[in-house]
């Protein structure tokens, strides 16, 4: 009985020992794989960075007219899949992070190879990374062609497939297909406000087509990412709209809206945003003093003035914010601190601390102590 159980204890061992021993050649055999890819990929880098930097340094004139020697010249070097992937991997970056002319001659050069015909399968592939990464791709090529299996994509519950799949859409720049996108993804949005406005910024298509249909969807909260992702061209060629959704919006629509006309620069319409500063919200009012700080619309400086006495705290600090971006603003942060209203000094006194206004601050602070000494001689007066 012993025996037996010395020999099955040997067997265990034995097994254990093998377990290990084969682990140990497994990590060491992987790790040789890794660096033998390193080194090919380095290798390949090293091959392919000069003939693309020859192709892309040329005038724009000599690349359309020569740039099929330099991919031929890639093409007989670069035989192995390996390879290839290492020349996409260094186009797509340049596609992502060059200038607009670098970007281009990237994606003819990634056309000449055959780089964008491969996310159409990848984009429709079982696995969801790499659908996220073909979508991916397919933005960065503005591949046409793969815009159904992206618009696909979005069925899958997944925040980085959602992402890519946005971004791919907008940097194809197609407005239809981002309507449909936002249609299809309307009941459950993974992504951030954030990163919406970052996805829309790159949009490379016709804004106001987009934005037209956007900003009067059914849905509250896309319309109001739409209004604050908008640029100031296009907010200026939507500003009727964007005025009009105003006036019927609810307070988080109407939030969405003073930040549009922000961006328009259009000073025409400060009125508006000066009658905000009497709403009922004190967000909305607070929203409207920010604004007025950009439009700079010499009739808002009394008004500011006013809201600089708000019963709100933010409404103040944005008042006082705004009127520092006004000229003359000395004299009139002076006539406010004269009022003796302690919480409009104190919103002062904040604003020009953070804003370094150490001159100004002093001399506020003068005003202020000669107006308390002259009201407490005047209330010792009438004692």
């Amino acid at each position: 009985m012993r025996l037996m159980s010395l020999k099955v204890v040997i067997i265990i061992l034995a097994v254990l020992i093998a377990v290990c021993v084969s682990l140990f050649l497994s990590v060491i055999i992987i790790k040789l794989i890794q660096t033998k890819r390193e080194r090919k990929r380095a290798s390949d880098t090293k091959l392919i960075n000069p003939i693309l930097r020859k192709l892309l340094s040329s005038e724009t004139v000599d690349f359309y007219k020569n740039h099929g020697q330099g991919i031929s010249k890639l093409g007989l070097k670069l035989k192995e899949k390996s390879s290839l992937k290492t020349l996409e991997d260094i186009l797509l970056n340049l596609i992502e992070n060059g200038d607009s002319e670098t970007k281009v001659k990237a994606r003819i050069i990634a056309y000449n190879f055959g780089f964008p015909e491969k996310c159409i399968s990848m984009v429709v592939d079982p696995f969801t990374a790499n659908i996220a990464l073909g979508c991916r791709k397919a933005g960065l090529y503005q591949y046409e062609i793969a815009i159904p299996g992206i618009l696909k994509a979005l069925e899958i519950h997944s925040s980085n497939t959602q992402y890519q799949a946005l971004m791919a859409l907008s940097r194809i720049g197609d407005a239809v297909s981002m309507v449909q996108a936002f249609n299809k993804i309307n009941s459950l949005i993974y992504v951030n406000e954030r990163t919406i406005s970052e996805i829309l910024n790159v949009f490379s298509g016709d804004k106001y087509t987009l934005y037209k249909e956007m900003i009067h969807h059914q849905s509250d909260y896309l319309v109001r990412l739409f209004l604050k992702a908008i640029d100031k061209d296009t907010a200026n060629t939507l500003i009727n709209d964007v005025i009009a959704i105003c006036k019927n919006g609810g307070k988080e629509t109407r939030l969405a809206c003073i930040i549009a006309l922000g961006k328009s620069g259009n000073q025409g319409k400060a009125p508006i945003l000066i009658n905000a500063l009497g709403d009922a919200e004190w967000e909305i009012r607070a929203m409207a003093a920010k604004t007025l700080g950009v439009l700079t619309d010499p009739s808002a400086i009394l008004p500011l003035a006013k809201a600089a006495h708000d019963r709100e705290w933010w409404v103040r600090q944005n008042a006082i914010n705004s009127i520092l971006a006004y000229p003359d603003c000395d004299e009139i942060l002076v006539s406010i601190a004269s009022s003796k209203d302690k919480f409009a000094y104190d919103s002062i006194l904040y604003t020009l601390k953070k804003a370094n206004e150490t001159e100004l601050l002093s001399r506020i602070q003068e005003v202020w102590t000669e107006k308390s000494i002259k009201g407490n001689l005047v209330a010792a007066n009438l004692r």
